[in-house]
């Protein structure tokens, strides 16, 4: 370790092993040991090393991956390209991907567990960790008794949210002209993919903000368009 004794110890830890990885020890795509066995190692507290690895998750040369420990990023972009290692990983990747692409948006709501199960093949408790392992990213969030979304709460748009933004921009462009009657929730939940408490749900978004209204005898009307619409 560093000879330099003005800086804190975890800062010396921290470069020491920086220093370490810079030379291939360990190498980029490896585990980085333990808490538990770098505190034998330079005899200091968990709590000391865990410091020290903190300086090097925040310049990136470890990651966090979820009931794994750290792994190795190294100071090379390419190294984090590596094939994965696990199911979870594989799947982690995908939806990444997915993401990176625009595939995934920020706000959009991702499939539950099951469904990411089903998709892949795998158990939910696989599926599970992807998720997590994308949470520790912070490419999602999971937002309670929703679900999971691409980024953060901040960012969260449900499945009804989507529904109605469709019908909006379908009401905003004449396809659903102001007085034409809207289909009804079953019809629309089988045209749309969604359950049926979803469209209900975009039904009360439209209707709250003076798009649609419900009439007797007729169902949801388009009341009018858009501010914006031209």
């Amino acid at each position: 370790m560093s000879k330099a004794t003005d800086a804190p110890t975890y800062v010396r830890i921290a470069e020491d092993i920086r220093s370490r990885i810079l030379q291939g020890d360990p190498p980029a795509g490896a585990m980085l040991p333990s808490e538990a066995a770098l505190a034998r190692t330079y005899g200091v507290a968990r709590g000391t090393v865990r410091q020290a690895v903190a300086e090097l998750e925040r310049s990136g040369l470890v990651a966090s991956e979820a009931g794994r420990g750290r792994r190795v990023m190294g100071d090379d972009p390419e190294a984090t390209h590596r094939a994965p290692a696990t199911q979870y990983e594989a799947i982690a990747e995908t939806l990444r991907k997915r993401i990176d692409s625009g595939d995934l948006v920020p706000g959009q709501q991702l499939p539950g567990e099951a469904a990411v199960a089903e998709e892949f093949r795998v158990s939910k408790g696989t599926a599970r960790q992807a998720l997590q392992m994308l949470a520790g990213e912070q490419l999602i969030a999971a937002i309670h008794g929703k679900g999971w979304f691409v980024g953060g709460p901040q960012h969260a748009q449900t499945r009804a949210h989507t529904v109605a933004d469709e019908l909006r921009k379908d009401i905003d462009t004449g396809k659903l002209a102001v007085g034409s009657v809207l289909p009804g929730e079953n019809a629309l939940a089988q045209e749309r993919g969604v359950a049926r408490i979803t469209v209900r749900r975009a039904f009360a978004l439209l209707e709250a903000e003076g798009a649609i209204e419900k009439r007797p005898g007729m169902g949801r009307v388009v009341k009018s368009r858009s501010k914006g619409a031209t």
